[in-house]
């Protein structure tokens, strides 16, 4: 109980500075949004007229006063509302929310369903051809940016093969590019590690003594190693998954995915900060979130965790 408490006060502290940075840091930009707001709707921007539109932004208060009632707002899940369409930011986050969990579920579960097949593969038989090409593969990719992979992909699969939609929403394969863009990724982080896990737990007293005892490579690989291997497994799978989120911009941008990181980076354009701050708080909560709950599992795997 002491430990979870200590967990919950170290994440609200963790959420507290990076809603400070993050108000600074976009309050702080070059640049004013009201001149630019006026530009985008056609108005050329005099003295008066930004002043004007500076007072009902909010934006003539002092810096401390504007984070307070941010801060404020964003306690009661109001960010406020959009400096593009008026809109308000909650909403409009919300309504992308789930194109991005679903890009970054299935690009999860390729990177999980990759990694454990090709270490498992590994361990079964680490001098086999299939295996070293396997990952000499997986880390050539992820050594690569993955807009170059995107790319690859869609000059590859989309437009020569014509096999998948290049992007967008609105057919059921069209997750399947940015997917496996966004999944290879994380694969070479997870497949390393899992690996190194495997080995070394290949190692250990137990699993040689099940070997003694007549057990076949695949039931000892499958059902004691990587039981064993599971909660160093988990915890990768939790920073993978969060680099997944978090890196889900650049491909959501690259195939038009209408996410939450496509509306961000129209934002950055647009100087829509209300949207900006937002998107760097939540992202930054999803984060915490899923390194806590990676946490947590792994305290259920490992009793030694819990004690």
């Amino acid at each position: 109980m002491t430990r979870a408490l200590r967990r919950v006060a170290e994440t609200l502290l963790v959420l507290l500075v990076l809603s400070v940075l993050t108000f600074l840091l976009t309050s702080l930009a070059p640049g004013d949004p009201a001149e630019e707001i006026l530009r985008r709707g056609g108005v050329q921007p005099t003295a008066e007229s930004v002043a004007v539109l500076r007072g009902e932004l909010g934006l003539d208060r002092p810096l401390f006063s504007r984070y307070l009632r941010w801060l404020l707002g964003v306690l009661r899940g109001d960010f406020g509302r959009s400096y593009a369409d008026r809109a308000p930011v909650a909403a409009e986050i919300l309504s992308r929310v789930p194109a991005t969990l679903r890009l970054a579920g299935t690009a999860s579960l390729i990177a999980v369903g990759l990694a454990v097949l090709v270490s498992v593969r590994a361990a079964l038989r680490p001098r086999a051809l299939d295996s070293r090409i396997a990952r000499v593969v997986t880390v050539a990719v992820a050594a690569v940016p993955p807009y170059i992979v995107g790319i690859l992909l869609i000059s590859v699969v989309a437009v020569g093969m014509r096999a998948l939609p290049t992007g967008g929403d609105g057919s059921p394969g069209a997750v399947i590019l940015p997917a496996v863009t966004l999944g290879l990724a994380g694969t070479a982080t997870l497949l390393r590690l899992l690996r190194a896990d495997l080995a070394a737990v290949a190692r250990l007293p137990f699993v040689k003594l099940a070997v003694a005892k007549g057990l076949s490579a695949r039931r000892t690989v499958m059902v004691h190693a990587l039981r064993a291997a599971a909660p160093g497994a988990i915890t990768a799978a939790g920073v993978v998954l969060a680099e997944l989120l978090a890196g889900a911009v650049i491909v959501e941008t690259l195939f038009a995915w209408p996410g939450v990181g496509q509306l961000a980076v129209t934002a950055i354009r647009q100087r829509d900060i209300p949207i900006v701050q937002a998107y760097v708080l939540l992202t930054a909560l999803a984060t915490v979130l899923v390194l806590t709950l990676a946490d947590l599992c792994v305290s259920v795997a490992d009793p030694r965790v819990r004690r």
